[in-house]
């Protein structure tokens, strides 16, 4: 017995607008997705209970065998990327905007665009790149392939590949194990 949202079938979701559904794609009915056509999602990638993904303005794009666990929030109308074998766990956040907090600009999204401003700009995070639960990305961050953010974590800077980062705000911590690009050519050869 199943208690809880299921997923939408694929001709449920091809019969959507998005910029591009690769296979196999599950998305959670109870998932919010806005703006689909500037929406990529490709194959074997999962979007859970609960989670916003918002792409008013650019693109976003999520990769292959990607997941994204309950109740993330994506701002991404000013670009989003995340690369094959990447996750979220549960509750992260990523902003590529934000409010001005210092006063210089007016605050939230009902006012005209000239009046509001902030931080902005894309967040890219690269493959094998993993998120802890509850952990906030702010704008124009890239994390390099293979890093990892423990949970709770404040990404405000972009961090470089195959780290092990955690912190408010994040800091290096040390390497990530490599394996895990052995275990993708098992699994691409094991798909061939």
């Amino acid at each position: 017995m199943h208690l809880g949202s299921t997923f939408y079938d694929e001709t449920e979701l091809r019969s959507l607008p998005f910029r591009h559904l690769g296979a196999n794609v599950k998305i959670k009915r109870t998932a919010g997705l806005f703006f689909v056509e500037n929406i990529s999602i490709m194959d074997d990638a999962r979007i859970d209970d609960f989670t916003i993904i918002v792409a008013s303005r650019e693109h976003v794009e999520i990769g292959c065998n990607v997941h994204i666990a309950s109740q993330c929030y994506i701002s991404g109308s000013d670009g989003f990327v995340m690369e094959d074998f990447s996750g979220l766990a549960p509750g992260v956040k990523i902003y590529t905007s934000s409010d001005d907090y210092t006063g210089e600009k007016m605050t939230n999204p009902t006012l005209p665009r000239h009046l509001i401003g902030g931080p902005a700009g894309k967040v890219v995070l690269r493959k094998h790149v993993i998120i802890g639960s509850n952990s906030v990305v702010l704008p124009k961050v890239t994390i390099e392939e293979g890093s990892s953010v423990g949970s709770l974590s404040l990404v405000n800077k972009s961090l470089p590949a195959w780290g092990v980062y955690a912190g408010i705000p994040v800091r290096r911590l040390r390497d990530r194990s490599q394996n895990i690009l052995i275990l993708e050519k098992e699994l691409g050869a094991s798909r061939a």
